[in-house]
């Protein structure tokens, strides 16, 4: 078996992987923390053999992407507390020979919308109920706030809340509410792809965070319709930063460097979207 000698490999690995910015983003910190390492994108389809032969090969750590999340918690030899309640795992470590799991997610949605609002006490709007989701109810719920889940299937929505112990509503009423926040979750308008729900029926109005998980494009189209209506918006940049900090800092057992990768994630984003 192939190992790599010279220097330590992470990645990201996930289905589809090409589009990520997060090897820029790790790159950058591993090189000016001055290690000898490469982080590179995965793109696999059979998650659980790929694991197998990327822990041989001596990966030390992965980032786990969609569609594998829920995958990863089921095959780890241990997880943390938050990766327990959640369900899911986003970042994995090659430990005496055995994956271990935790989530950051949860924490990476918490310090991306602290940088424009208060949470506790706060009304806030979930959009989706996958494993994006469901770190982010999380997120929300452990930070105080009355939480609200929109799904297109009602019953994975009823799930979620039920979990949680918060609340859920058929997304073709979700106009009459009163929120804080409101957080977008699912795949939509990612590369263009449709909505489950109409832009117009988010209860936006000004003063309201709204917050895409999407980065590619940076200006969504929920985002875009969202400042239309004179909401704060946040791009999906902010919570993959902070949820790769945390990945580095467990990684390396050091702080990462977040001012330089958000400058990286920046810089790499606006060279995509401008070449």
């Amino acid at each position: 078996m192939v190992t790599s000698v010279q220097h330590a490999l992470y990645g990201v690995i996930g289905s589809p992987v090409r589009h990520s910015l997060s090897p820029a983003m790790m790159n950058a910190a591993l090189a000016h923390l001055g290690i000898p390492a490469f982080y590179l994108a995965l793109e696999s389809d059979d998650f659980r053999s790929d694991l197998e032969i990327l822990k041989r090969m001596g990966v030390r750590g992965l980032s786990v992407t969609i569609p594998y999340k829920e995958d990863a918690f089921r095959w780890c030899a241990s997880v943390d507390e938050a990766a327990y309640a959640i369900g899911a795992v986003n970042t994995l470590r090659c430990t005496d020979g055995a994956w271990e799991g935790i989530n950051t997610d949860w924490i990476g949605a918490v310090r991306a919308l602290e940088t424009a609002t208060e949470i506790r006490g706060r009304k806030a709007l979930v959009l989706g109920a996958g494993g994006a989701a469901k770190g982010v109810v999380y997120a929300l719920v452990r930070s105080g706030a009355q939480v609200v889940v929109a799904n297109r299937t009602e019953g994975k929505a009823r799930d979620l809340a039920r979990r949680f112990g918060c609340d859920w509503i058929p997304l073709d009423r979700m106009r009459g509410l009163e929120i804080d926040m409101a957080v977008h979750c699912t795949a939509g308008g990612m590369h263009g792809r449709p909505y489950a729900f109409s832009l117009e029926d988010v209860p936006i109005r000004p003063g309201v965070v709204a917050m895409d998980i999407v980065y590619a494009p940076l200006k969504t189209p929920f985002l875009e319709a969202a400042r239309a209506k004179g909401a704060l918006s946040l791009d999906g940049l902010e919570m993959l930063l902070h949820q790769g900090v945390e990945q580095l800092t467990w990684w390396l057992g050091r702080p990462a460097p977040a001012s330089v990768m958000r400058h990286a994630l920046r810089k790499a984003a606006k060279e995509r979207e401008d070449p």
